[in-house]
């Protein structure tokens, strides 16, 4: 049979929150802090096992007066569940130990169930932007919340542990700030998050998965994971997909495996490139978590996506006879410009396409200096386009005489 001692290790290998300083426990009370209170949870505190020390060892004990007794004893009756607990002869007191098979993750998840049958508990108060429970006499206790369950198990002396209902998130984002683009353009993705708190469980998965739409093309090699600001790629696993799917991706981040420091933030990068298929389109671009949410059966939870919107626009010509719009004059030709503000440059760009590498380029020249710039002529409709573009102000020039134009984007 093993001492209290093993049992305070193993949960600490286990990552349930634990604290304790020796020295420091002269003190008849403590106190547990939450620092992550969720919304408006109440939250309260129950004592499961008393701590006697003795120098610098300790060992826990339980009362059979004690209003958590039954429900630990039901636990330890079952041998597998590897509690022990040894009557202390001549006294109402039990010394607890722990055997082969002890979880403590399954021990919390049980108190879970059993919450109503702890006794009334110690109720947790504001303070700031957390939540405390103070004048606790030293113990072990159980915290439980009113939305699901805290699930933490520690030694009350002043320490602090955190709701594992905080739902991990993602955001999505962009570098183009106004999200209207050109065909061509690379814009940079960054997925944003945070290390979830992963105590009490032995594996943890925090999986991102990406998708774009057909309008951008995936630069594969330009994915980067950081967290806390430190390059963390190489730890990570990373898939990407082929064929149909090449446009997307999943990346699996360590964060249990590497003990990455608990709700530091977490960033995603890639690029992609804006192509032909993004013409007046919207392109959607999605990105979700699956994350680990019971220690117990290894169950996971997948957020709802969150969606990063671009847009790239074309203004269509209508040309016809002045007065007489139903006349539509074919063979007319047009040139685009951007309008400079003033006092910038004493030129405009002018719109060309870019064929060869499939996108829109502007040229710092006036029509009829070169044939640098793209011509589009009107067709037997009078109608002619011009594709791929980003929100911004221009104007069109053409050799039509008195003939009347509309432009539309």
């Amino acid at each position: 049979m093993k001492t209290m001692r093993k049992l305070f290790r193993v949960l600490l290998a286990l990552a349930m929150t634990l604290a304790l300083a020796v020295s420091a426990f002269a003190a008849d009370t403590g106190s547990i802090t939450i620092t992550n209170p969720q919304g408006d949870h109440t939250y309260t505190a129950y004592k499961i096992f008393d701590v006697t020390y003795s120098g610098d060892n300790y060992s826990y004990t339980i009362s059979d007066t004690d209003a958590a007794f039954s429900t630990v004893k039901a636990y330890a009756d079952v041998t597998a569940n590897g509690l022990n607990l040894t009557a202390v002869a001549n006294t109402n007191k039990y010394n607890v130990s722990i055997g082969a098979g002890f979880s403590a993750a399954s021990f919390a998840q049980y108190l879970k169930t059993n919450v109503g049958s702890l006794g009334t508990g110690t109720a947790f108060t504001k303070v700031g932007d957390t939540m405390k429970a103070s004048g606790l006499a030293l113990g072990y206790y159980f915290v439980s919340g009113t939305s699901g369950t805290v699930c933490e198990l520690a030694t009350a002396k002043d320490i602090q542990i955190r709701d594992k209902n905080e739902v991990p998130e993602i955001k999505k984002d962009v570098d183009d700030n106004d999200r209207t683009v050109e065909i061509g353009q690379k814009l940079t993705y960054t997925i944003t998050g945070k290390v979830p708190d992963y105590t009490g469980f032995t594996s943890y998965t925090y999986k991102v998965a990406d998708t774009m739409s057909e309008g951008l093309t995936f630069n594969q090699n330009s994915i980067k994971v950081t967290v806390g600001g430190v390059d963390k790629t190489a730890d990570c696993t990373i898939e990407k997909n082929v064929g149909e799917n090449a446009n997307s991706f999943t990346v699996t981040i360590p964060v249990l495996d590497k003990k990455y420091t608990i709700g530091a933030e977490i960033k995603v990068t890639y690029s992609a490139v804006v192509n032909k298929q993004a013409v007046a389109k919207i392109s959607p671009n999605e990105a979700k978590l699956t994350y680990s949410n019971d220690p117990i059966t290894g169950a996971t939870y997948t957020t709802t996506p969150s969606v990063v919107n671009v847009y790239s626009s074309k203004i269509v010509i209508d040309k016809f006879e002045t007065g007489k719009e139903t006349t539509k004059l074919p063979g007319a030709e047009f040139v685009l410009y951007k309008e400079v503000p003033a006092g910038e440059k004493t030129t405009n760009f002018y719109y060309k396409w870019n064929d060869t590498d499939k996108k829109v380029e502007w040229i710092e020249e006036k029509p009829g200096i070169t044939t640098a710039c793209t011509v589009v002529t009107t067709d037997d409709n009078g109608a002619a386009s011009f594709d791929g573009l980003a929100h911004g102000t221009g104007g069109g020039a053409d050799g039509g005489g008195n003939q009347g134009c509309r432009a539309d984007t």
